[in-house]
């Protein structure tokens, strides 16, 4: 009589654990050296797999293809220009007195050299910033933390937590500046998908409108 809830707690375990290693593959992957062209399908196809052995599809974390409509993409983008002129003006500026540094931007040379750089910074903009980061992160990773997590009254501050740290991490490449304004990122892009958490299209406007802000910024002079 004992057998069963062991063997489905054994199965449970094993499934959680697949689960975990294979999150930290997607989160890892792009700094082992795997193209950019490259860990997008292998994340988005390494999360497409575990939802499905979960019995989860992407619907269930919000992303659905409908959801891609003008109000979703005319209000995220708009606030992800806000956040980036905030961002510039603001964020930025305290990040580096507080951490005496200033963001390394020499990878970004070509979006300042060449009007075709700029344009492939743009279309990186939404595949990699908005569709990509914010499916697995404000996803995926946010949604298995939901389901993961007791119960309470706790739990989406503490998925939200989790999901800000992991983002911030994600960008350690970028250095100190770069961790800490990922960070802050994230707390935004936290909220955005609170707020309209049935329909990721709204938080992957506002990730990809800020990236192409910041970018069209650094084409123009604005960012050194």
């Amino acid at each position: 009589m004992r057998e069963v809830p062991i063997r489905s707690s054994v199965r449970s375990l094993s499934k959680t654990s697949l689960v975990v290693l294979g999150t930290l593959g997607v989160l890892v992957a792009p700094h082992l050296g795997v193209p950019m062209v490259l860990y997008p399908l292998f994340g988005l196809g390494l999360c497409t797999v575990m939802l499905h052995g979960q019995g989860l599809r992407w619907a269930d974390t919000g992303f659905r293809w409908r959801g891609l409509g003008v109000r979703a993409l005319l209000v995220g983008g708009c606030l992800g220009v806000l956040y980036a002129a905030v961002n510039v003006s603001v964020i930025g500026p305290m990040l580096a007195l507080l951490l005496g540094e200033r963001p390394d931007l020499s990878d970004f040379a070509f979006v300042r050299e060449h009007f075709s750089g700029y344009l492939i910074a743009l279309a990186l903009a939404w595949v990699i910033g908005g569709f990509y980061e914010e499916l697995v992160f404000r996803g995926f990773l946010h949604g298995s933390l939901m389901r993961w997590l007791p119960a309470g009254r706790v739990r989406s501050g503490l998925a939200l937590t989790l999901t800000v740290l992991a983002f911030a991490a994600y960008h350690a490449q970028l250095g100190a500046f770069g961790v800490a304004n990922a960070l802050v990122f994230a707390l935004f892009a936290g909220g955005v998908r609170s707020r309209w958490p049935a329909n990721l299209w709204y938080v992957i406007s506002f990730h990809a409108c800020a990236d192409m802000s910041a970018f069209t910024l650094l084409r123009l002079g604005y960012l050194s």
